[in-house]
């Protein structure tokens, strides 16, 4: 760590830029591009093409005197290569042990928004108020006048329970039924791909891009700009901050390291430093949706 730098792990920084949304000498988050994996897999080579490559050119190490701290910053969950977002990473093994545990235990709350292939029906039997989204643990507006719709659907013979609600419609003469839908998704559960196998196989309508689960057929002409599903937003409580001296680190911080720009905050109760991390999303969902919506003005048949 000497010289205030990770120890080369490559001889040369991997060509693509990871942004970090905040970081402290206990843990950070990064913005994972799409198309970049999380880690190479056995059989599988990406070289430096990896956010285990990139992360310690990106990251700055602990300060001397940090307990445990990780030689090599690792990320504690992960993202499918063609998903896009917020990514948590371990820089001292006790934040490692207690993000994982976050994890296990679902206190770490992610909110996803993607665009569908389609209008994803809203029936009134599986629409839920702001509390009842709440009493399920996901990461809702408690102050929002809203429904949102529940998908309680197993996967791989466990448990899988997506919330959702659609953000935006747009028309476009590519999609299905002419009709381009932004939704903001908050999963309580964590299962492979479940995010998109929900969308495609229990709303019939697949997030744009997903050539895995879109069925192919005029989907495909959808293809061309990769997945458009982003997780854009994630709470949690501090790794560190919340431990007997860890509070009282937090404490006597300044006030611009101690709040983040609103990144740290309390807990209502006061008891619990949180962190709450959110990105906006990629210029690509804007722009295409920008463009579908003018083909269809500039070519779409006008209503008789």
């Amino acid at each position: 760590m000497h010289g205030g730098f990770y120890p080369g792990f490559e001889t040369t920084k991997p060509p693509f830029e990871l942004p970090v949304v905040y970081e402290d000498d206990h843990f950070a988050i990064v913005n994972k591009p799409a198309g970049i994996v999380c880690y190479s897999q056995r059989k599988q080579s990406h070289g430096m093409m990896t956010v285990r490559a990139a992360l310690p050119f990106a990251l700055q190490p602990p300060k001397r005197g940090t307990l445990a701290i990780i030689r090599r910053p690792a990320s504690v969950h992960r993202l499918d290569k063609p998903t896009s977002g917020l990514l948590l990473v371990a820089k001292t093994k006790p934040a490692m042990v207690d993000l994982t545990r976050q994890f296990v235990e679902r206190v770490v709350k992610k909110t996803y928004t993607a665009i569908l292939n389609g209008i994803p029906s809203e029936p009134v039997e599986t629409s839920i108020s702001v509390d009842e989204a709440l009493d399920l643990g996901v990461d809702v507006n408690k102050t929002e006048d809203c429904k949102w719709q529940l998908i309680d659907h197993t996967l791989d013979e466990k448990s899988a329970v997506t919330v959702w609600k659609p953000i935006k419609y747009v028309k476009s003469l590519k999609a299905k039924d002419g009709i381009l839908t932004l939704v903001e998704m908050k999963p309580k559960t964590g299962r492979y791909h479940q995010l998109r196998r929900h969308m495609s196989w229990v709303k019939d309508c697949a997030i744009v891009g997903d050539n895995t689960y879109d069925g192919g057929g005029k989907a495909m002409s959808l293809r061309g700009r990769g997945l458009f599903l982003c997780s854009n937003k994630v709470s949690l409580h501090h790794p560190y901050y919340n431990t007997v001296e860890g509070r009282a680190v937090w404490d006597k911080l300044g006030e611009k390291e101690k709040w983040a720009n609103g990144t740290l905050r309390l807990s209502e109760d006061g008891s619990t430093v949180e962190v709450h991390a959110s990105i906006d999303l990629p210029n690509k969902f804007y722009s295409f949706l920008s463009k579908e919506e003018e083909r269809q003005e500039k070519l779409g048949d006008e209503d008789p």
